[in-house]
């Protein structure tokens, strides 16, 4: 584990910046369009936001729905230039997290280049571009949100003219590949899911040998091996809010102290398994390697047939 003083001290904070400094221009950089036509491309799909669809999830109803889900809503901040930009819920999460995996796992500015990514929980595709533009060669988009991983698609493909770039609207339990990945980027989702060891499971198995996960979670700051318990019920952990917008708002199952997360990687088959606490963003970071393929105990599992 990181130790905690270099995660709470000031030159961890200093380095983040800097990185996050030198990330958004790069991003940014990348992402500038200069022709009317795309422009108007990505005008019209930055357009679906606020609309509701819950049929395309196979939904009968929006009621007792995540917000999310049924609702469109921009992922994360892009400036597509020529004076449109449009800001995201995530706000610029997307070169932050890359700012904090790069500062707290020592990755080199290079590290991304010429591997084949998969990017769990893509959102409208702003981590999707953000790998691309840091040098992945492929990249597979998992959104379970079908509305957002069309957008996604969309955004890589008709406004970047981007190749290697695949969109599946497919849940992580769910997901199985022929190919092998060199890394599996898998931050801001573990703690949705209620069984995570499967899903980092399903991540280990779609990995090469010496394949990369790298993890980012809400997290707990605390030395036990603890995770605190939310589940479907509890909206950010308010006790003012109705019934309606509890579940609009939920999809917190298990919040992980660092301890925990290593487990649950080391549980999954990981090895070289490294997490620490962020007190730049009160999150929690792991990063596990798969050297070769381990076994994993079915005692208890889900699904008792996984790899």
């Amino acid at each position: 584990m990181i130790g905690k003083i270099t995660a709470a001290s000031p030159r961890y904070r200093a380095e983040c910046n800097a990185q996050r400094i030198k990330l958004k221009e790069k991003f940014d950089a990348f992402c500038e369009l200069t022709d009317s036509h795309l422009i108007k491309k990505a005008k019209e799909l930055v357009s679906q936001e606020g609309i509701i669809d819950a049929e395309i999830e196979g939904l009968s109803g929006k009621e007792n729905q995540r917000d999310l889900s049924i609702k469109f809503r921009w992922g994360h901040n892009h400036n597509f230039g020529n004076g449109f930009s449009v800001r995201g819920r995530m706000g610029d999460r997307h070169i932050n997290l890359v700012a904090e995996f790069m500062t707290g796992f020592d990755l080199t500015d290079s590290f991304f280049e010429a591997k084949d990514c998969i990017d769990v929980g893509s959102w409208t595709g702003g981590t999707t571009l953000m790998l691309k533009c840091l040098g992945a060669d492929k990249v597979f988009a998992l959104e379970e949100v079908k509305k957002y991983a069309l957008a996604t698609m969309s955004l890589c493909k008709d406004v970047y003219g981007l190749d290697n770039v695949i969109s599946d609207g497919v849940n992580l339990y769910d997901f199985k590949s022929d190919q092998k990945y060199d890394v599996a980027y898998f931050p801001g989702v573990v703690y949705h899911l209620s069984d995570p060891v499967l899903g980092l499971r399903r991540l280990y198995n779609a990995l090469n040998e010496n394949g990369i996960c790298l993890v980012e979670t809400a997290g707990i700051d605390s030395s036990y091996s603890i995770a605190r318990f939310d589940g479907n019920r509890i909206y950010h952990n308010s006790d003012n809010e109705t019934a309606e917008k509890l579940n609009r708002g939920g999809w917190n199952w298990y919040i992980p102290s660092p301890l925990c997360l290593e487990r649950w990687m080391v549980e999954a088959g990981f090895e070289e398994v490294k997490t620490y606490f962020s007190y730049a963003s009160n999150r929690v970071y792991g990063y596990g390697v798969k050297r070769k393929y381990n076994d994993i105990c079915r005692a208890g599992f889900s699904i008792f047939d996984i790899e």
